[in-house]
């Protein structure tokens, strides 16, 4: 529980905190008066105050907050007002040119899309830094591990334990090179050179568009060797550790991963007992799998519930230098996005439910779960909750950001101001349909952890 309080709570504080960073460092830049920086809600613990602006520790270290002088109906936080302000320089003796109000439409619009935009830097900055200190993943093989059913790696006959030779007569020497060769020029036909028992087998291949993703199905060949294991798992709890070799689950010889997905998946809550071998010295545990939900194969919305012992295939890595980590960091943050773009369509048009989102207590639950995996996961993590965020915040309703940047446009447009009771109503509207949400959230998330459904619709 502690683990995941504070996982919890150092996603969520990042996050808002680099929010609103961004908005105070541009504001800052464009010559906007900011009268507070807090780090945390509520009361202020801490305050000093430099040039200008009073920089606070509050007590609630949960990201932070900005606070503009001249701000009134256009703020871009819902900053807690103190009573007086201690500290804090009051508007009157603020030049009015220094209010955020009284800027040009394109700063104020400048100072709102940063803190979404800080958002989606971090998530690169975040996938960078794994990519630069930890380096890549590399399969050193051809050899085909897994074919999904009634995929086109099935229909046009590959099968487990063939190894690719060459595609389109060019050799490949592993998994990596096997993408590379698939992806260039993926909606053409391929030939694959294959060794299946001793012999060279010829056979054409075409992938195929499902749900915007490129689908091949067929895996790689991945040693039945543990590379992650999850702390307070049940595999962890039997001794299992990075590096171990599973050998045979209830007297089923195991040769891959894959073969111990298959015998433990359909299996939560059932006992099994696992043949293991870590360091040369042989074990043999009774181990029960954790009823965990995860998506249904080629599924971005459904669930299915599956048995888990919380471990993870064990991969070799290769180095790549910094630029090459930039570049795979940006793109790493691009398709996540578009992932999310992606679910956030099915969303809107009613092809995924609302029970698919979740609030702050489900946030806290993944980021403790991705914690004990390991503080490489909760980065992971942290990026995707990062861009979850700078979406979000540019969803064109007020409060969010995006709200407030559609009023500045048509400002700008419409060379006058929206008028105030106008703007009052909007965000009325929009808190009050962010309360109904996030109420619907939050009894999702309860209903999750009792396992039961909140039978409201």
């Amino acid at each position: 529980m502690l683990i995941t309080i504070i996982a919890g709570a150092f996603v969520l504080g990042v996050v808002i905190l680099v929010h609103e960073f961004g908005h105070f460092i541009v504001a800052k830049v464009s010559g906007v008066f900011v009268k507070t920086f807090s780090v945390g809600f509520g009361k202020k613990l801490l305050k000093k105050r430099f040039g200008d602006t009073q920089y606070a520790l509050s007590a609630l270290p949960f990201g932070g907050y900005v606070k503009f002088a001249g701000e009134v109906d256009e703020s871009t936080d819902d900053a807690p007002a103190e009573e007086p302000p201690s500290g804090e320089v009051p508007d009157r003796e603020i030049s009015p040119e220094k209010y955020f109000r009284n800027k040009r439409v394109l700063i104020k619009s400048a100072v709102i899309v940063a803190g979404p935009l800080m958002n989606f830097v971090l998530a690169i900055f975040i996938y960078t830094g794994i990519y630069n200190f930890q380096g890549i993943r590399v399969i050193p093989t051809t050899t085909i591990g897994h074919v999904i059913p009634d995929s086109p790696a099935d229909s046009c006959g590959l099968q487990v334990w063939d190894e690719i030779l060459a595609i389109d007569g060019k050799q490949v020497a592993n998994w990596g090179e096997v993408n590379d060769a698939i992806l260039e020029d993926w909606d053409s036909a391929k030939r694959f050179e294959v060794l299946r028992g001793g012999e060279k087998i010829d056979i054409g291949f075409k992938g195929k568009v499902k749900d915007n993703r490129i689908s091949l199905g067929f895996l790689p060949h991945i040693p039945a060797k543990i590379g992650q294991v999850k702390r307070d798992a049940p595999a962890y709890k039997a001794g299992m550790r990075t590096g171990a070799i599973i050998e045979a689950i209830n007297d089923t010889s195991i040769t891959s991963y894959y073969e111990i997905e298959d015998v433990i998946h359909p299996r939560p809550g059932i006992p099994l007992v696992i043949q293991w071998s870590f360091d040369g010295e042989a074990h043999v545990d009774t181990v029960v799998p954790e009823a965990k939900k995860i998506l249904k194969e080629g599924s971005k919305t459904e669930l299915r519930i599956v048995g888990q012992i919380g471990v993870g295939p064990y991969y070799e890595r290769k180095q790549v230098g910094f630029l090459k980590a930039v570049q795979m960091g940006s793109t790493a943050a691009y398709r996540m996005t578009a992932e999310i773009l992606s679910f956030l369509k099915l969303l809107f048009t009613g092809k995924a439910g609302l029970d698919s989102l979740g609030g702050p207590i489900l946030i806290t639950q993944m980021a403790g779960d991705m914690a004990r995996w390991g503080f490489n996961y909760l980065l992971y993590f942290l990026a995707f909750f990062s861009i979850n965020l700078c979406i979000f915040n540019l969803l064109p309703f007020l409060p969010f950001d995006g709200g407030h940047l559609v009023l500045f446009l048509y400002e700008g447009a419409a060379q006058r101001r929206v008028n105030r009771r106008v703007r009052e109503i909007l965000t009325q509207v929009g808190f009050a349909l962010i309360i109904l949400l996030m109420t619907f959230v939050v009894i999702m998330d309860i209903s999750r952890c009792a396992g039961t459904s909140p039978g409201l619709f």
